[in-house]
């Protein structure tokens, strides 16, 4: 059995676990597939089990593959945590906090709240990288990013992840000045006949509005276009004069300014979870938890 083991080798194993292949796995890392193969051998080899097993053209982990794939998870977490205090002494600057967010909180719920906080700590590295929200829950899993603020839905999370609820945020209708409305109250079956620009079906958000709208009307919105951050959206709503569902944080600058108008539906009640997402063996700096604090109260 071979001696050592090297963090490159799982960082490859997890990688052929996600693409599926070697050859995909080999694409992405640019080297020949002899050398990925290689490296599963040598660590099937260290560890004395077969860790795939072919199915058709995908590979599929064994039950020795599946617990290797959790203990190699773990590994590359700590490994990155290590990194990054090691590098955080080195550097004095204060400390470092990794956030991983969904795509409309990062940009517009949490650059202030940030902002305001990196502003007391100067010498603080704060980096803030926004996501789908299934990247942003990956990224936590790995360590690359100590914790997520993200919107979320209620679907099943690993057992290494902890979550909280941060805030329930009003979705509302809203549209371009030039939408032409029917006349009369405007109900919600009504409402859902306007042209809309939406989110792509898998992300979250979208998943989510979908689910909540079908409680309320059988009618199927009727999507002209969609795009995968909300600033497109609010771009093409305003100058088509097309409707769309956002949270108010999102839209509520743009109501201001007259670039979008509200539009009152009675009974259509529709809200954006926000959720916080944690490693439960996560060990938080002072840093690191200072800002969960901050975030905390800023959305609570």
């Amino acid at each position: 059995m071979e001696a050592q083991l090297s963090l490159r080798r799982l960082e490859i194993f997890r990688l052929v676990v996600e693409e599926g292949t070697v050859t995909r796995a080999a694409e992405v890392l640019m080297v020949a597939q002899p050398a990925v193969s290689g490296q599963l051998r040598a660590l099937e080899s260290w560890l004395g089990a077969k860790l795939f097993v072919r199915r058709g053209n995908s590979m599929v982990l064994t039950e020795a593959g599946v617990r290797a794939d959790a203990w190699a998870k773990e590994m590359l977490a700590s490994a990155a945590q290590v990194r990054r205090d090691v590098a955080e002494l080195g550097s004095g600057q204060g400390g470092a906090a990794s956030i991983a967010s969904s795509m409309a909180v990062g940009s517009y719920l949490l650059p202030p709240i940030l902002s305001r906080f990196q502003r007391g700590r100067p010498g603080a590295d704060i980096t803030l990288s926004s996501l789908q929200p299934n990247d942003a829950l990956r990224a936590v899993e790995t360590g690359e990013a100590d914790f997520a603020v993200v919107s979320w839905d209620q679907r099943h999370l690993p057992e290494a992840i902890s979550s909280e609820i941060l805030r329930s945020e009003p979705i509302i209708l809203c549209g371009g000045q030039g939408l032409h409305l029917p006349p009369g109250e405007l109900t919600v079956d009504r409402a859902l006949r306007l042209p809309f620009v939406g989110a792509p079906r898998e992300v979250i958000y979208q998943r989510n509005l979908m689910e909540q709208l079908a409680r309320h009307s059988n009618v199927e919105p009727t999507f002209v276009i969609r795009f995968g951050h909300a600033e497109p959206m609010k771009q093409a709503a305003a100058e088509n004069g097309w409707a769309l569902f956002a949270p108010r944080y999102v839209v509520g600058a743009d109501i201001d300014a007259g670039r979008l108008r509200e539009l009152s539906v009675p009974d259509l009640d529709l809200s954006e979870r926000i959720a916080l997402l944690w490693r439960r063996d996560k060990y938080f700096s002072p840093l690191q938890e200072a800002a969960v604090e901050e975030i905390r109260r800023a959305l609570g």
